[in-house]
């Protein structure tokens, strides 16, 4: 019998060690936990993450505890990791793999909470990362776009596997243990696109919810409880539940075949890392809208061409890309013109020459300025096609101009992959307009860049919590 799914990656995570790791993927991984720290600050000041630190407070306040971020009260690891977790989510913000799932929010506070009370180094937080984001992705990988076509949000179901890997490598798991661990976050996972198909708001929680869950595998895993080996590719398994089938067989795909190998999910594992396509949100949209915001602002500043006098703005993108959050179950309030649509950032995009990363949607009602009327004017001349043979995030736009001039641009989808300088200099553009000293985003900017150096994450968390 062939070796099952969960117990190759939970070979590969038990003898993983920072060593192991290329230098490209742990400057990635300094790179989202440095952009998770800087949004969980731009959370904590909203609605959703000051509910979320409430009612952790109320509920699972602990004094030896972990760290809430920002507010610097303790909680309990679980209780902790969750509110982080909402911190890094609130605005949007987060990281993305294929587009429909947000490692980082699940995975970094997790990681984040077990590597505060056990006294992890560096080092051991960034390859219990590696291993999280790693087989997360790779579990994902060509089976998301079916997966949500089934009803589920894919960020919670998988964030709720990375979750458990990186809490079970940290607190030295061994094989069989996670295993189990694998085996009970399958069991766990959870979370429903009906709210991205009707713009409702439980998925606000979804990635916090998971994150919780994860954890929880993970700690029961220390109880030799024996998981089911075959947790994934079952015949009642988490593929057969989450994609209708053990088989492979995909109902839609980014692009190609409707049929996928279920061994190529553990290809090369250890030689070729997922982890490296990982993307940060710096807008708070949704992650199909940034490229595209990146590629008006480029187009923009190159064609210099003033709103009034533009006939059409065209843009295509990958077909999932304009069927959010899926062809099955599409949002129709987001494949028209309207604020938060994609028509609306190229509009708003175009006649600000940028589109801010703090700032807050114009509201549809008022257009009380000439740029806000400008904005509502130009987005109905902006189309939108989905393109099949478009990959992720790699956007084309073209401009046609009331004279008779036409210019197009487009994206590869490798741009917004960024290393930690990119990160550290885009994130900074953010900090510049937050409420808190610029001293404390290049202590934590050099403190994230030393981090496989230090031998815990004090420096770390202090630096997200105000003075």
């Amino acid at each position: 019998m062939p070796q099952t799914l969960s117990r190759t990656y939970a070979q590969f995570v038990s003898t993983l060690s920072y060593d192991q790791l290329p230098d490209a993927v742990v400057d990635k991984l300094k790179a989202s936990v440095l952009h998770a720290m800087v949004v969980s600050i731009i959370g904590a000041q909203t609605h959703h993450g000051e509910a979320a630190i409430a009612l952790t407070k109320e509920e699972d306040g602990k004094p030896d505890g972990a760290t809430i971020l920002v507010d610097g009260s303790k909680a309990t690891r679980s209780g902790a990791a969750f509110a982080n977790s909402k911190l890094m989510h609130a605005t949007n913000q987060t990281d993305s793999y294929r587009m429909l799932i947000h490692p980082g929010p699940c995975i970094i506070p997790a990681g984040l909470a077990t590597a505060e009370l056990l006294g992890a180094s560096g080092q051991e937080f960034l390859t219990a990362l590696a291993a999280g984001y790693e087989v997360e992705s790779r579990i994902a990988g060509d089976f998301i776009p079916t997966t949500q076509a089934r009803g589920f949000r894919c960020s919670p179901v998988y964030g709720t596997l990375g979750a458990a890997i990186t809490t079970g490598k940290l607190m030295g798991l061994d094989e069989d243990q996670l295993v189990t661990a694998l085996a009970l976050a399958c069991t766990f996972a959870s979370g429903t696109t009906e709210g991205p198909r009707v713009s409702g708001r439980e998925m606000m929680y979804h990635e916090p919810q998971a994150t919780r869950a994860g954890i929880t595998a993970a700690l029961l895993a220390r109880e030799n409880l024996r998981g089911s080996e075959t947790c994934l590719e079952g015949e009642a398994g988490f593929y057969n539940a989450f994609t209708g089938n053990n088989r492979g067989e995909l109902t839609y795909t980014f692009g190609g075949p409707n049929k996928t190998d279920m061994a190529q999910t553990v290809a090369e594992l250890g030689s070729r890392w997922e982890t490296l396509h990982i993307t940060p949100k710096i807008y708070p949209t949704a992650g199909y809208n940034c490229p595209v915001i990146e590629l008006t602002t480029r187009a923009r500043a190159n064609h210099n061409v003033a709103p009034e006098d533009v006939e059409n703005i065209a843009v295509e993108m990958n077909w999932l890309e304009t069927t959010y959050p899926s062809p099955a179950f599409p949002n129709p309030d987001r494949s028209m013109p309207g604020v938060g649509s994609t028509n609306y950032f190229v509009a708003y995009t175009w006649v600000h020459g940028s589109y801010p990363p703090l700032r807050q949607r114009l509201d549809p009602g008022l257009g009380e300025t000439e740029a806000d009327r400008a904005v509502l004017d130009l987005q109905q001349r902006v189309t939108v096609t989905g393109v099949k043979e478009r990959g992720n995030f790699a956007p084309g736009i073209t401009i046609k101009t009331r004279s008779g001039d036409e210019f197009h641009d487009e994206l590869n989808g490798n741009e917004l992959k960024w290393d930690l300088a990119t990160e550290s200099q885009r994130i900074s553009e953010i900090f510049d307009e937050m409420p808190w000293p610029r001293a404390q985003l290049d202590r934590l900017v050099s403190i994230t860049t030393g981090l496989d150096g230090r031998p815990s994450l004090a420096g770390l968390i202090e630096t997200c919590v105000p003075a």
